[in-house]
């Protein structure tokens, strides 16, 4: 039996011992992988010395499945450029530099948008991010043995200084996506047209124009890079919010620069307009062309509160009552946490007079609202905080009593607009 083969038996037989927290005796391993004691010993002191733990006489294992078979394999390796780095896939030498090329071009651009001193963002994000779109593909086609450079009527490679000229962005995109018109092409289209506006122009005041399309640019080449490539190569880890420290440039500031800009600035706000008026509004909304977010302070409940600073919820086009549900709830924004208890939360009392009014017909406290809570089951029977529907009903620690949302209330005006609804709600006893 070859080494690779029991070195392949070894891995399935330790993640079916981590899988099911088993330990084992050295000879069910000899026996299982073929290999005498000996060379087993050899792994136990090196190889397999960081996943093993002995006692006794027994071992148990720890962070196998972490690992692929493939990864597992380059690990045990004797070859270090293998073993040093066991998660990185292996490539051809050319796609390989065109990938490590094009991922660190775009945490270039990154950078540059990222900086809090730099004014030239968009400009040197448009510029690196083009660059890394195009390495990107380069790659792929390279990957896949597709030839991606210009050719003459003869059949002889096209050449600009003695090298061959590689297909820029826009052919890539039409050969890879085969014509088709869609939120990514479309993002990168307006980019690159966007690229040659400002290439000869300074404009800084698109920043906040442009931001969803430059978000989107960069989402969707960290999607494709890990598709075509695998996770070792993805930009997550670089992706952060970057702190502000204002919410936005004043109206006389950006006036200001407008003016200093001139005609600079109008042109470029005409390609941004008139190439906006030409894309349909399912590519517009699509985040892939523009991904746009609200940046909403949290308040919590207390100074304190444990709750994570930011939420990024993932739009689904599929699901759009969650993006609809908190587009209702951004109303105002706060620039500080505001020291107050359960802001924006309702008595039973205050819910049931609002959704009287919005009804039209009889809906008390006492009866009607104690009724609704129990047949929707939005919180417990008794007055505790366990059990209760966050997004309807939370339960006040200090008074002790149960405080509701405008959630609830539009909940109810909906449910009990509906005759059946409201009848079948009132007529038995819960």
């Amino acid at each position: 039996m070859a080494i690779n083969e029991k070195l392949e038996k070894s891995y399935s037989f330790f993640c079916e011992k981590e899988s099911n927290g088993l330990s084992f005796k050295i000879d069910e391993l000899m026996n299982y992988t073929g290999w005498s004691k000996s060379t087993l010993n050899t792994y136990l002191s090196k190889k397999w010395a960081a996943f093993l733990t002995k006692k006794d006489d027994e071992y148990s294992v720890f962070g196998i499945n972490e690992y692929t078979e493939e990864e597992y394999l380059r690990l045990m390796s004797q070859v270090q450029k293998n073993y040093i780095d066991p998660t990185k896939p292996r490539l051809e030498l050319e796609v390989e530099v065109l990938v490590i090329k094009s991922r660190e071009c775009a945490i270039l651009a990154l950078d540059i948008y990222n900086r809090p001193a730099t004014l030239f963002k968009s400009e040197g994000f448009i510029v690196m991010i083009i660059i890394a779109w195009t390495s990107l593909l380069h790659a792929i086609f390279q990957k896949n043995g597709i030839d991606y450079f210009y050719k003459d009527d003869n059949g002889e490679y096209k050449t600009i200084d003695n090298d061959c000229k590689a297909w820029e962005l826009c052919t890539c995109i039409k050969n890879y996506y085969r014509n088709e018109n869609n939120a990514i092409t479309k993002n990168l289209e307006f980019l690159i047209g966007l690229r040659n506006k400002i290439v000869h122009r300074y404009v800084p005041t698109i920043d906040m124009h442009v931001a969803g399309e430059c978000q989107a640019a960069l989402l969707n080449f960290d999607e494709l890079i890990t598709t075509e490539f695998g996770d070792y190569y993805a930009l997550k880890e670089y992706m952060s919010m970057p702190l502000q420290t204002s919410n936005i440039r004043t109206e006389k500031q950006i006036e200001i620069q407008k003016k200093f800009q001139g005609k600079q600035y109008d042109v470029v706000m005409q390609y941004i307009d008139s190439f906006r008026e030409q894309v349909n509004d399912d590519i517009y909304q699509n985040p892939k062309y523009s991904f746009r977010v609200y940046l909403v302070p949290k308040i919590g409940n207390n100074l304190k509160s444990s709750d994570i600073a930011l939420e990024f919820i993932k739009y689904d086009p599929q699901n759009p009552d969650i993006i609809n549900s908190i587009n209702k709830q951004i109303a105002i924004t706060r620039e500080k946490k505001i020291q107050v208890v359960n802001p924006g939360k309702f008595k039973a009392g205050e819910i049931a007079k609002e959704v009287q009014r919005k009804i039209g017909r009889k809906f008390n406290a006492s009866f009607h609202h104690a009724q609704a809570c129990k047949f929707y089951k939005i919180r417990p029977l008794e007055k505790k905080g366990d059990g209760c529907n966050l997004e309807y009903c939370q339960f006040d620690e200090p008074h002790k009593d149960f405080v509701y949302t405008q959630a609830w209330i539009d909940f109810l005006a909906e449910k009990l607009s509906n005759n059946n609804e409201y009848s079948e709600l009132f007529s038995k006893k819960i």
